[in-house]
């Protein structure tokens, strides 16, 4: 019987594309599609994250599967490409789907090229600028309002992920330290390779979050963090522009430490300050998490996917 398989390229380190693939095949067998995740030999299930979609290590793929490659797993793709298997891209970052991607997928027959599933519409545009001829569909990634919310109590602490930028964290803190001493209570509280459940509770209870963002198509930690309730200030990361406004955080240009530094700070003064200026960069911060949230990631994903392939919706209820 023929499937939908999500290959995943993983040793267990922590990476957003894996959690975005994962998590597209827990709603599609909630959604009554047969998919599963396809792990390269060796692999292993991420372990940074709970979920329930089944893995299969090097499964068989039949004629009329459709397998689904990352957008930088160019191995997948140069021994997929000269064959008869459906190929969908599942795109997440437009800078390593351009420095590893173009060069494989030009080999690609153009009569049976690959369809794209883009996280974005800023993403889709780029895929479209580089292969017009292609199918795009945009299935947008989101801040899972499931588990991603205010807790009851916040404290005066300001969370961060500092994975992408460890040099940027280190100078940033040491800034906030010595050109505004007026909040030397503040606590600072990184999330490096914690367990998802803990970086949610962590940004539920934190007032700040500093955006690190670095090279993405969206940004979906900074985006977390506002749907916990979280003042954000910092970078963007070009991809966070499609979200970041005036009135719903903090942000500074891309390595302009400094202006991150004193952006954190002004936010933590309003903090301290509260009020009905604070309560609407919150709202307006929520608001902008809710318009990436599970429920439209779902509605996307479905349409998407009747499109591509609705013959391998087995059933209108959920798969087991």
């Amino acid at each position: 019987m023929s499937r939908i398989l999500y290959n995943i390229v993983t040793q267990g380190n922590v990476s957003g594309g894996h959690k975005v693939a994962v998590r597209h095949v827990e709603a599609l067998r909630d959604l009554g599609f047969d998919a599963v995740c396809y792990l390269a030999a060796g692999g292993v299930s991420p372990p940074w994250f709970d979920h329930r979609a089944p893995m299969e290590v090097a499964p068989a793929i039949g004629p009329d599967d459709v397998l689904v490659i990352a957008d930088d797993a160019t191995t997948p793709m140069r021994v997929i490409g000269p064959t008869s298997i459906r190929t969908v891209i599942l795109s997440q970052n437009p800078y390593f789907f351009a420095g590893e991607a173009f060069e494989v997928l030009d080999l690609f027959p153009p009569d049976r090229f690959a369809t794209f599933m883009a996280v974005s519409e800023g993403l889709a545009a780029t895929i479209r600028r580089a292969y017009p001829q292609a199918t795009v569909e945009v299935v947008p990634c989101f801040a899972d309002e499931r588990l991603f919310r205010p807790r009851p109590h916040k404290r005066f602490a300001v969370a961060f992920a500092p994975r992408k930028r460890p040099i940027e964290a280190a100078a940033i803190r040491a800034l906030v330290r010595k050109l505004h001493p007026r909040h030397e209570a503040l606590d600072w509280i990184g999330l490096e390779g914690v367990h998802e459940t803990g970086v949610a509770q962590a940004f539920g209870e934190s007032e700040l979050y500093l955006s690190l963002n670095r090279l993405e198509s969206v940004g979906m930690t900074t985006l977390e963090a506002m749907a916990s309730g979280c003042l954000c200030a910092g970078f963007t990361g070009v991809g966070g522009l499609q979200y970041a406004t005036a009135e719903n955080g903090f942000w500074v240009p891309d390595e302009d430490c400094e202006a991150a530094a004193d952006a954190l700070a002004t936010a933590a003064d309003l903090i301290l300050t509260g009020g009905p200026r604070l309560a609407h960069y919150l709202e307006a911060a929520r608001e902008t998490a809710r318009q990436w949230s599970h429920a439209r990631f779902r509605n996307a994903l479905e349409a998407a996917w009747m499109r591509i392939a609705p013959e391998l919706r087995r059933s209108k209820g959920p798969l087991p």
